[in-house]
């Protein structure tokens, strides 16, 4: 009976103190959920106006010169909107840790304020991608404006815009603190190789066949170079030349200009006397070839009656007898 009755106690004593602790948890979990919706809605409002800000200053024609720029380009979001978002999320990590903090010292405050805390990094991380991009994308552009027409020319800019993004990758993973023990050495691995490439693959033993390999590429380059130059020049002489070409012309015109009419006479007088000429050859086959008015032999007259069937017809150039004027 004792013992039944001390069982009793004890499960009254547990419910009391359940009751207590609900009772005292429920200001916190009011309060825990006020701050999650308030702090939820003034993250979003903030997040929209950064957004809205940026759009209005430009800052997607600049984030798409570079690299990042155009990947962002293909997706759902521009750069404007993925940085509106970043901030919406970082002040919805503040909300959540003061929305924690409400019940104390816990797990979950403790990982959230470590979180907090690493935010600036990651936005420096952030802004080091997106201006190394950009550097990248007017490094190409600058080299492919000044040798792109050779044949190296693209490679070199393509390597040289890699370079910069690898540099910038690895200064912002420095930067957040990610991954340090990895991409420090795999960065003096990487100098470290094209270190010894340079010292032992050209100045070593692979002198004479690197010495023949770099004076096949450097003689290529060395004439595609002179062609670019020349003709650059020939451009320059050709387009000098129609310049002088338009003010001699202009000069010209107008010192010959009062010569006009005469050059229109004697161009007439020209036609004229062509004309005339085409009306003695049709006066001389009309009129005969000796041109005294004679009728011509193979033209009959209006007169003269045509031959019947059966007579033979003169022979073309015989025409009537003329009388002889030694035996008159």
């Amino acid at each position: 009976m004792p013992h039944a009755l001390a069982v009793s106690v004890n499960f009254g004593q547990s419910l009391q103190n359940l009751i207590n602790t609900i009772a005292h948890a429920i200001p916190k979990i009011a309060v825990f959920l006020l701050i999650l919706i308030v702090g939820g809605f003034i993250a979003w409002v903030i997040g929209r106006l950064i957004t809205k800000g940026l759009q209005r200053i430009g800052f997607n024609r600049f984030a798409e010169r570079g690299a990042v720029g155009q990947a962002l380009s293909r997706g759902r979001w521009d750069a404007s909107t993925l940085v509106g978002k970043i901030i919406y999320y970082m002040i919805l990590l503040f909300v959540l840790q003061m929305a924690f903090g409400v019940f104390g010292p816990n797990p979950i405050s403790v990982l959230l304020t470590a979180v907090v805390g690493w935010l600036p990094k990651a936005i420096v991380a952030i802004a080091i991608i997106i201006i190394a991009s950009a550097i990248a994308k007017v490094v190409k552009d600058l080299i492919n404006g000044a040798i792109g027409g050779l044949s190296y020319g693209p490679f070199l800019a393509g390597a040289a815009s890699v370079v910069v993004i690898i540099l910038g990758v690895i200064a912002a993973l420095n930067q957040a603190d990610i991954a340090t023990t990895v991409t420090e050495p795999v960065l003096i691995a990487g100098l470290a190789t094209v270190a010894a490439i340079v010292a032992i693959g050209v100045g070593g033993g692979l002198v004479r066949p690197m010495q023949s390999r770099w004076e096949r590429i450097l003689d290529s380059a060395e004439r595609e170079t002179t062609h670019q130059v020349a003709a650059y020049q020939r451009g320059r002489q050709d387009a000098a030349g129609r310049v002088g070409a338009g003010h001699g012309g202009g000069q010209g015109g107008g010192a010959g200009g009062p010569a006009t009419p005469g050059a229109a006479g004697t161009e007439d007088s020209g036609r004229t006397e062509h004309a005339a000429v085409g009306r003695g050859d049709r006066g001389t086959r009309a009129t005969g070839p000796t041109g005294s008015g004679a009728p011509n032999p193979d033209q009959p007259s209006p007169g003269s009656r045509r031959p019947k069937p059966g007579r033979s017809d003169p022979e073309p150039g015989s025409g009537p007898t003329r009388p002889n004027p030694d035996r008159s």
